[in-house]
């Protein structure tokens, strides 16, 4: 395994479509083909799903692209270091986040860490609750952010930051917008965007099926990610459920509060703090959670799909 395979892999993820990635690698197709086999055969897996159409990543190459980009950029660093004879003391702090909407929550963060530790050189990545644990255990991540997860391995450490219940999203100009809260009926005319199977812990996505159990299949929408789900909603597919965490920054959209809510746990994971920032990190972050007034929806039970 080489670091010109690894950028090639990471340049057909990037644009998923192998043309593009050679034209940007400025070599030929055939040769970044080539460097992708030569991968997979190593690793022994498929990174890539391929048809006459469409490159999409298997599992096994979303696993694979966390750790190919920490690999990268540690390989990048020292080659700038010595190049240019940097003494100075290099901190890498990688963190694990579920959706890029979870990374609004380090805006504030970050810079008050950076003055504790002028040297901190952070890292985000993007991947699935069920990744966490191997990304955890195997050191490629420092932290990670996410709702809590069943299963999930007994040797890592969880903190809750706060239990969030569901909320709806819908446009401005929705009926429900002028709610002060909504519960079980009132979703009846309106259809719904849901979170696909895989894309989000089962607890969000049971919660959500059911909410949205008396919909007919045509008044479903399903995306693979939060950020495409709230794409449809603000452009008028549907309404959707979310667990109180993403309030969006979006004058189109509406966030109102659920009638009698599940809530979910929502917090961080960590093998160990051996590194000196990781409490600070911790500290931070649970301050910013703790002076956040959080609306607390009526409690009206479960929805009950035989009313």
């Amino acid at each position: 395994m080489t670091i010109f395979q690894i950028e090639c892999f990471l340049t057909v993820a990037e644009f998923l479509n192998f043309a593009k990635a050679a034209e940007q690698m400025n070599i030929s197709q055939p040769a970044i083909t080539r460097q992708i086999q030569s991968l997979e055969n190593e690793l022994g897996g498929k990174l890539f799903q391929r048809s006459t159409r469409v490159v999409r990543l298997t599992e096994n190459g979303h696993v694979f692209k966390v750790e190919a980009q920490t690999i990268v950029a540690a390989a990048r660093r020292s080659i700038r270091r010595f190049s240019m004879n940097d003494k100075e003391e290099i901190q890498d702090f990688d963190i694990g986040c579920s959706n890029s909407l979870q990374l609004q929550l380090l805006e504030n963060i970050l810079p008050q860490l950076r003055e504790l530790h002028p040297n901190i050189h952070p890292r985000l990545h993007i991947m699935r609750e069920p990744y966490f644990t191997e990304q955890l255990e195997e050191e490629n991540i420092d932290i990670a952010i996410g709702f809590q997860v069943a299963h999930i391995n007994s040797s890592l450490q969880y903190r809750e930051l706060r239990k969030a219940p569901f909320t709806c999203i819908c446009r401005e100009d929705c009926p429900l917008a002028s709610l002060e809260t909504v519960g079980w009926k009132d979703f009846d005319p309106f259809p719904m965007v849901l979170l696909s199977l895989g894309t989000a812990p089962q607890t969000v996505i049971s919660g959500q099926r059911l909410w949205a159990s008396k919909k007919k299949p045509s008044q479903l929408y399903f995306s693979r990610s939060i950020e495409s789900m709230l794409l449809l909603v603000k452009t008028g597919f549907g309404i959707t459920l979310l667990p109180d965490i993403y309030t969006p920054q979006d004058s189109v959209l509406k966030k109102i509060p659920l009638s009698g809510s599940e809530r979910f746990s929502f917090g961080l994971y960590y093998k160990t703090l051996g590194k000196p920032y990781m409490k600070d990190f911790i500290r931070l972050l649970t301050a910013q959670f703790s002076s956040e007034t959080a609306q607390t929806p009526p409690d009206g039970g479960a929805p009950d799909p035989a009313e």
